[in-house]
């Protein structure tokens, strides 16, 4: 990918609503992202991950898909500094790339909910906003292990909250993250925003999601 070009992922409208039940939608038959890269964008060795995205009218679903073996996430409450120790992230930019939507989630099955405005430079966040109607899961594919192991993460986001009405055509600019920090710490993105000390807020690499 060079530098002018912008990542894009198909995001396929539900046959049926699914009402917020992200488990209701046929993720089987959705496609997957690329995997997940540095997010300084040098290549290199990292855990692998890869989401999906699916809408239905009411609802925005994500799902993330995580190799992995043991974890740092011990936080329980909404909306503590959850990117301290390992989340994945979706960052939505329905409208405009100066204000976004930050989501994180840890495989604790906690979260964290930010507006964020950003001027081009530096950016705000506001975590005292809250989407009061998300939904969100996590899903450990073998929970009988001793260790954490893979684990799949889960959200519904209202397009209601997000202050857009969807529609098929639809363009929304988006980014999507993970935080790892066990075995030392990666910074991982869809599409990566060449930051390095790391920074994920930089809205004009994010990618396209495509509603279809």
């Amino acid at each position: 990918m060079t530098k002018h070009e912008t990542k894009q992922l198909m995001c396929l409208k539900t046959p049926t609503p699914c009402q917020g039940d992200y488990f209701a939608v046929p993720w089987g038959t959705l496609p997957l992202s690329s995997p997940f890269e540095h997010s300084h964008g040098r290549g290199g060795e990292c855990y692998y991950t890869q989401v999906q995205v699916a809408w239905d009218k009411d609802f925005l679903y994500v799902r993330f898909h995580c190799k992995d073996e043991e974890i740092v996430a011990n936080m329980l409450k909404r909306d503590q500094p959850l990117y301290d120790e390992e989340v994945v992230e979706a960052f939505i930019a329905p409208v405009s790339l100066a204000q976004y939507f930050e989501f994180n989630l840890s495989p604790r099955n906690v979260v964290f909910d930010s507006l964020i405005e950003h001027d081009g430079t530096t950016f705000t966040g506001y975590p005292h906003w809250d989407c009061l109607q998300l939904r969100h899961g996590v899903f450990r594919r073998n929970a009988a292990t001793k260790n954490f192991g893979d684990w799949d993460g889960y959200l519904a986001i209202p397009f209601e909250c997000l202050n857009t009405t969807p529609a098929s055509g639809q363009r929304i600019r988006a980014n999507f993250f993970r935080i790892k920090r066990h075995g030392g710490d990666q910074y991982l993105a869809w599409s990566p925003t060449g930051a390095d000390p790391a920074s994920f807020h930089i809205p004009h690499k994010f990618g396209e999601l495509i509603l279809a």
